[in-house]
């Protein structure tokens, strides 16, 4: 239910409960005012409740605005002028209405036992509401806010994921047209198709995991034309649902890693071997690299790597909390990196 209408069904409640209250202590068996009739004990009821009710609602709205505005000092000053206040209108009417018709003089203060006891819960109550609506309202706003600012970072991340892998495809593709340009033709069509799964199916926070396989596919086809025979590109996919949801684009960044730090050299065996399992609800990347051991960053890169890599650690606490798990290692010259969530 909706806060607002949580708020309004709250305060009709309110209402009818303490009117019952004042309805039954004014119209019972042993009750002096019985005589005056069915119709006034409900008017009168009605009346004495509103005041009781509302005036409470009205004077902890004015002490909120007030404690929000100026001193904590003023707003109890008010709550406790407006108590005092309805308490002497309550009086006042109870008087007129009820207690005149049998008394032909009323002595005594209106600050008496009787007064307190029908204003003092009603008002408290009444003040107690305003406290714990407020509380939520407040609540409320900060989740928006909260939720509004995770969906504003992912965005920003996903946007930075997108320039970062194009400049490194056309650097791949400029490189390509001058050695191949057959291949070069065939890379463009793979690239196409990636970018059109970026346009079109990365808007959403979660894609089937088979589209991001997909992707990957493409994606180390085209970086094994740049790489060549000289770097062996191998991939393990194995899923027990093809639908099953996960954050697109969350592996890009350590692909994009491994092909950049990947070992070149003749006299060893240079790979990239890429593992995805789906089993249930875990999900386990691993991505191995060999590197020739002279420089590898596992943290920031001065100008993209570092990008990627910072990105999937915020990604990953923005969507999955602290339910993830994200470690990189180099041992003996080669790299590797697992994400589980």
């Amino acid at each position: 239910m909706p806060l607002r209408s949580s708020y309004f069904f709250t305060i009709a409640f309110y209402y009818i409960v303490f009117f019952i209250i004042d309805f039954l202590s004014g119209y019972n068996a042993e009750s002096d005012h019985q005589w005056l009739g069915i119709n006034h004990i409900i008017i009168l009821g009605l009346a004495t409740t509103f005041l009781k009710c509302f005036g409470a609602l009205f004077f902890a709205k004015a002490s909120k605005y007030i404690l929000i505005k100026k001193s904590s000092i003023l707003a109890f000053i008010v709550l406790s002028l407006g108590f005092i206040l309805i308490m002497y209108t309550y009086s006042q009417i109870t008087w007129e209405y009820r207690i005149s018709y049998f008394l032909e003089e009323y002595k005594g203060p209106f600050l008496n036992a009787a007064n307190l006891q029908a204003v003092l819960i009603p008002y408290f109550i009444g003040i107690c509401i305003e406290i714990v609506f407020e509380y939520l309202k407040q609540n409320n706003e900060q989740q928006s806010l909260k939720l509004e600012k995770t969906k504003a970072e992912l965005s920003f991340l996903k946007a930075q994921i997108s320039p970062h892998f194009l400049f490194n495809t056309i650097n791949t593709i400029f490189w390509l047209i001058l050695k191949d340009p057959q291949g070069a033709q065939e890379l463009l069509l793979k690239l196409s198709e990636m970018l059109r799964y970026q346009l079109y199916e990365c808007d959403h926070d979660f894609v089937p995991i088979q589209k991001e396989i997909d992707y990957l596919t493409h994606l180390c086809k085209v970086q094994g034309y740049r790489k060549g025979k000289k770097v062996k590109i191998t991939t393990e996919f194995d899923t027990e649902d093809t639908a099953y949801p996960i954050p697109p684009l969350l592996f890009l960044p350590l692909v994009e890693n491994a092909m950049k730090y990947v070992s070149q050299k003749d006299d060893q065996e240079n790979y990239i071997s890429i593992f995805l399992k789906q089993r249930s609800n875990l999900v386990s990347f691993e991505i191995v690299n060999s590197t020739d051991g002279s420089h590898i960053e596992l943290e920031e890169d001065k100008k993209y790597s570092g990008i990627g890599l910072s990105n999937i650690k915020k990604r990953l606490t923005l969507i999955y909390g602290n339910n993830y798990k994200f470690s990189t290692s180099l041992i003996n010259s080669v790299y590797y990196a697992k994400i589980e969530f």
